[in-house]
C-alpha cells in the first residue's frame, strides 16, 4: 500500500555516501573500500516520491583510496 502511494524504504549498503539521503553516524577503517562507502546501516531510510522523509543512518568507510572502484 505504501509503495503504491510513493513511499519507499531504502537500504544503501555498499553505496557512496550522499548527505541528501544518508546521515553518517560513525567511520569504519577499511582500506579495501573507497573512503565514503557505506559499510553499515543502523536504520534504513524512507523517501516519498523524490523527497527524503528520513535519511538512512549509516557508518561509512575511511582510509581507502577514493579512486578505487568496485
Amino acid at each position: 500500500m505504501f509503495e503504491k502511494n510513493g513511499l519507499k524504504v531504502f537500504d544503501p549498503m555498499g553505496e557512496k555516501f550522499d548527505p541528501n539521503l544518508h546521515e553518517a553516524l560513525f567511520e569504519i577503517p577499511d582500506p579495501t573500500k573507497p573512503s565514503g562507502t557505506i559499510a553499515a546501516v543502523q536504520k534504513k531510510g524512507y523517501v516519498l516520491n523524490t523527497r527524503t522523509l528520513r535519511p538512512a543512518q549509516v557508518g561509512v568507510t575511511k582510509g581507502g583510496n577514493a579512486n578505487n572502484s568496485q
